[in-house]
């Protein structure tokens, strides 16, 4: 600034030197600077001219030198700069070579197409997958040639990204270079920031091994499901093939033994029978097995009574126990519910199969089935327990004795036989109830088998209270399972047991006495005349002549002892000679109370047992072969049930059931029950009774106490005498 006013003086007053000049010049005919003041002034001007420009020029030099510097600078600057873009850059070119390196090198088809499918970008796997050459195939729309049975979308309808979708996901079987190929697509959805699609990006996989091997798995599990079936219905053929003549075994051997027989032909006789008994459990393991394995096992849900349960099954298997000289028993737990909500049937076949096992294993002593009630994280559950005095399983096998075909005796020499199937039965049915299984020694030799299942339904409430509240009661019996069952028995209707002293036997308002399990009872002990007595007999006993061991006893009841009959014997609410739950055999009825009953079954020697044992009934039976005579014979006569064999040739029973219930609606009919005969003991084919109108099943080989239970449910004023529990 200064320079620049320095610069404007001397320029001013070098103008008012020439202005002074020019008018001197004018006014006296020469120039000022002639004078001696004025060529001063003159040299004074250029000298200060020249000071001024050495200034102006250093100025501008030293501004010059300043700019230079600072050109330098941002030059040094700009070159650090460009050095770092272009160490950026030659990162950003070794990512962008990494990716596609990385891209190209997978074995995923990767590329991107615009909206109208036109081909933005593929990496090298497409390319290669579809070959297609790069120079010419971007740009232009690409979507790959399905094979005609494919039913997958469309390649260009994007699977729904148009409408907001983030991706999609689907498979084609499509042409490629190597072939048809299946290719597993997923598409995403690249949007700008207004949300709209501007590209799908697709990414490819091969998958065609994956779907070979998905098609070998399923042609696989269809074979596997068809064999299925056709193991189903070899079961249910094989079921009825074996069981129809087993039924003609077991029920002429039962027929025969009700017959005057020597006691050699007798013997036979029974041979025959426990022989054809044993072939049938054998074969129902098998089939169980079966089922189970091939997942045809269903579950009922329905009330079912404990105590009944149990006692139903000692005295099942009580016979066999008696053969062999020990005793069966059932106690139940005071708070053990009446009832719960379970299987009824499979309940009871894990009993059988667990009290079965223990007898066959027990040569003397007992066996008991015990229940108590158990909660476990909230949740109420029936712990059952089966024990026994037999051999005992080793420590070594116990692991593995659930498991399907091994036995604790596995060696060539064995004394006992059988599958070695029952328990792995018993596992798998616990299992499917909800429940545990398992096997402990028991105190004292033998095993205690034990299972829970969930005790659903069921209020804790006491069947039998204190009903025997007050009374003292002592039991004799050198079997101590028998002892410890019978103690338990009377404990839980509040009963007080004695002491078995002298003194304490006096005391007894009531003495059980053991008989023994052979024909010919001997009493452990005399009755006391100051004490109501009662012997205990077996079932041999009591049928050989009962009345002729109670010398001095004020009644007998029969084993194995029902609780209930238990009970109302010692509160004297039981005549002192009725047997406990044993009924009497049946006689023809001669009051006309018998039923006529049309038979439908191919087979003579079924037919010709189930009409004797009708006949030995006081029923009346009209036979017929085929499912054709049985509808006949509905159409023209009046009976008052039906059996009908399922499997007969030409119109089987299940058809027969159906055009007899139409029959009935048709012309207005009453409803005559319809009961099947059947071998068949797959739950298939009992749906299919149950769905063509029939009321129930007789399963092959008929019991005759079924028979009676039969005719006691359908008719029961006719057969009042006879409990269906």
């Amino acid at each position: 600034m200064a320079l620049r006013i320095v610069r404007t003086v001397f320029g001013l007053a070098a103008l008012a030197l020439l202005v002074v000049s020019l008018c001197d010049l004018v006014v006296h005919g020469r120039p000022v600077w002639f004078q001696p003041w004025s060529l001063g002034m003159l040299v004074a001007v250029v000298l200060a001219y020249v000071l001024h420009s050495f200034v102006s020029m250093r100025t501008h030099y030293e501004t010059a030198e300043r700019q230079t510097q600072q050109l330098h600078a941002t030059a040094t600057r700009l070159q650090k700069s460009l050095a770092a873009v272009s160490a950026a850059n030659a990162q950003l070119n070794q990512s962008e070579i990494r990716y596609k390196g990385l891209v190209d090198a997978q074995g995923d088809a990767i590329f991107r197409r615009a909206p109208d499918s036109t081909l933005t970008y593929g990496n090298d796997a497409f390319f290669r997958l579809f070959g297609l050459n790069p120079q010419t195939a971007i740009g232009k729309p690409f979507a790959p040639e399905l094979h005609p049975d494919s039913r997958a979308p469309y390649f260009g309808s994007f699977g729904g990204l148009e409408t907001g979708h983030a991706r999609a996901r689907y498979d084609q079987y499509v042409r490629t270079a190597y072939g048809w190929r299946w290719l597993a697509w997923e598409d995403y959805a690249i949007r700008d920031s207004l949300g709209r699609l501007v590209e799908v990006q697709s990414v490819g996989r091969d998958i065609t091994d994956r779907k070979a091997l998905e098609e070998a798995l399923t042609d696989a599990r269809d074979k596997a499901e068809a064999a299925s079936r056709a193991k189903s219905g070899f079961l249910a053929t094989m079921s009825h093939e074996i069981r129809t003549p087993m039924n003609g075994v077991l029920g002429m051997a039962r027929l025969l033994l009700e017959t005057e027989l020597k006691p050699e032909q007798k013997t036979y006789a029974e041979a025959i029978k426990q022989s054809g008994e044993t072939l049938l459990t054998l074969i129902g393991d098998i089939l169980d097995f079966s089922k189970i394995e091939s997942g045809n096992l269903s579950l009922e849900e329905e009330e079912t009574e404990i105590r009944p349960l149990i006692e139903g099954v000692t005295e099942l298997l009580s016979p066999r126990g008696h053969a062999k000289g020990i005793e069966l028993v059932a106690v139940a737990a005071p708070d053990v519910p009446v009832a719960i909500r379970s299987d009824r049937m499979r309940l009871r076949q894990i009993l059988i199969n667990l009290v079965g096992n223990a007898v066959k294993f027990t040569e003397t002593g007992g066996i008991s089935i015990r229940v108590s009630r158990l909660v476990r994280d909230e949740r109420v559950f029936l712990r059952f327990e089966v024990r026994d005095t037999g051999i005992g399983v080793p420590e070594a096998k116990r692991k593995e004795i659930f498991e399907e075909f091994v036995q604790a005796d596995s060696s060539h020499g064995r004394k006992f036989e059988g599958t070695g199937l029952g328990l792995a039965i018993s596992r798998r049915l616990v299992k499917a109830m909800g429940g545990e299984i398992g096997l402990d020694p028991a105190p004292g030799g033998g095993s205690l088998f034990w299972f829970t299942v969930p005790a659903i339904g069921a209020p804790a409430t006491p069947e039998f209270g204190q009903a025997l509240a007050g009374k003292r009661v002592a039991v004799l019996s050198r079997n101590s399972i028998l002892r410890e069952g019978l103690i338990g028995q009377l404990e839980a209707a509040g009963a007080e047991p004695v002491a078995l002293t002298e003194a304490g036997l006096r005391e007894a308002d009531v003495l059980l006495i053991d008989g023994g399990p052979e024909p010919d009872p001997r009493p452990v002990a005399p009755p006391m005349p100051s004490v109501a007595s009662y012997l205990l007999l077996s079932p041999a006993a009591h049928a050989a002549s009962a009345e002729e061991h109670l010398n001095g006893f004020d009644g007998f009841l029969v084993k194995p002892v029902r609780q209930g009959t238990l009970i109302a014997r010692i509160a004297n609410r039981m005549p002192a000679a009725e047997p406990a739950h044993t009924a009497p055999k049946p006689e023809p009825t001669a009051d006309g109370s018998g039923c006529h009953v049309l038979l439908a079954e191919d087979n003579p020697i079924n037919a010709l047992l189930i009409k004797e044992l009708l006949k030995r009934r006081g029923h009346t039976c009209t036979h017929v072969a085929n499912g054709e005579g049985l509808v006949s014979a509905m159409r023209g006569g009046d009976f008052d049930l039906v059996l009908t064999d399922i499997h007969m040739p030409g119109m089987d029973g299940v058809e027969a059931t159906k055009a007899i219930r139409e029959l009935e609606s048709k012309h207005g009919r009453a409803r005559t029950p319809i009961i099947a005969l059947t071998a068949d003991v797959l739950e298939t084919g009992r749906r299919a009774c149950r769905e063509a109108g029939m009321d129930g099943f007789l399963t092959k080989p008929v019991e005759p106490t079924q028979l009676d239970d039969m005719f006691a449910a359908f008719f029961p004023d006719r057969f009042p005498g006879r409990s269906v529990a």
